[in-house]
């Protein structure tokens, strides 16, 4: 689908993309993973990161890594983090947003016209995290059709959480239709099975059947989790086989390490408030509706107007989930190592 989209964008017709899935569910490695397919097509990209920051911020430091990676100055190959590196030295002369547009819009010139390539193709990974993923997605909208006008084919795909658009409202339809949205979910067990016992059939260790059972019920068929507890307990693999107890202390190993690359993150960006409607929904296991946590946040002295906006924000970004049930829904936190991150939290 990607790659009959970018042959599109080839022939005049561009199409723009929005990967979305939940955290862990491998965005990041398909983004690196078509880069690669990309650039031995011949095709020109520019592989991003989106930090917390401003919309002007964040295509001032957007500008700067396309200016960088189209440029034809670097000998060897960046994976320029938007918000670092040369974009944060753009975001901080703090230009007047008419500027940074500009700015933005010739380096996506430079760039499409650079050499022989065939298209440009440029990829943001984690838009949502910039403060206004809606208002940023606008101004890529705007400058990639000011472009198309002029015949210069450029593919956008951004990445995000399966709330991107559910919290953009009056930009829903017509960032929906331009950012086509394409959704990655998670493995079945039996394929979650698979991407465990398949690796080691050459490598003479293997788990008991309840430890691959196990790792698959706790990652929730997450790749990246069934990556980092099937690489922790076949570290912890004795004698050429891991059994349950091998596994117990491998995964303490595995929650520490993911907790440290992702679930602290995701807690940082957290307001306090949302940090504490967060807490009151991974506290049950089960689904409960938005009236039952609010009563549950007054005695934390929350009002029940301050977590309804929390839950709506803390579902938007991928947090906790929301099950459809009327207009106020249900809501829980799926993601079993997550919960047992917030847990822990004081």
């Amino acid at each position: 689908m990607l790659e009959a989209r970018v042959a599109r964008t080839r022939e005049g017709h561009p199409q723009h993309t929005a990967l979305l899935g939940e955290w862990a569910i491998g965005k990041t490695t398909l983004l690196m993973h078509w880069r690669r397919r990309l650039e031995a097509a011949g095709d020109r990209v520019v592989l991003t990161m989106a930090y917390p920051q401003s919309r002007d911020d964040f295509l001032a430091a957007l500008a700067g890594a396309v200016a960088a990676e189209t440029g034809g100055g670097w000998t060897t190959k960046l994976d320029l983090e938007v918000g670092l590196d040369v974009g944060v030295a753009e975001a901080r002369l703090r230009k007047p947003a008419l500027q940074v547009e500009k700015e933005l819009r010739t380096a996506l010139q430079r760039g499409a016209h650079l050499g022989d390539h065939h298209t440009l193709v440029v990829m943001v990974d984690d838009v949502d995290l910039v403060a206004t993923p809606g208002d940023a997605l606008l101004q890529l909208r705007a400058i990639a059709l000011e472009l198309y006008a002029t015949d210069i084919a450029i593919a956008f795909v951004v990445s995000a959480s399966p709330g991107l658009f559910g919290s953009i409202r009056g930009a829903h339809e017509p960032l929906v239709r331009f950012f086509e949205p394409v959704t990655l979910g998670p493995l079945a067990g039996a394929e979650a099975a698979e991407a465990i016992t398949k690796p080691l059939a050459e490598t003479g260790v293997a788990f008991d059947d309840d430890v691959v059972k196990e790792i698959v019920e706790l990652s929730g068929g997450r790749p990246y989790y069934l990556q980092k507890l099937a690489y922790f307990a076949f570290d912890a693999a004795e004698r050429g086989t891991v059994s349950r107890a091998e596994f117990a202390a491998a995964f303490e190993r595995a929650f520490a390490s993911v907790s440290q690359e992702i679930f602290a993150a995701r807690w940082s960006v957290m307001a306090p408030v949302e940090r504490q409607v967060v807490s009151v929904v991974a506290s049950e296991t089960a689904a409960r509706s938005s009236g039952e946590i609010e009563a549950a946040a007054v005695r934390l002295g929350i009002r029940p107007a301050a977590t309804r906006q929390a839950l709506h924000r803390l579902a938007a970004r991928g947090h906790i989930d929301r099950l459809a049930n009327g207009q106020r829904g249900r809501y829980e936190v799926r993601d079993r190592l997550f919960r047992r991150y917030l847990e822990l939290q004081p």
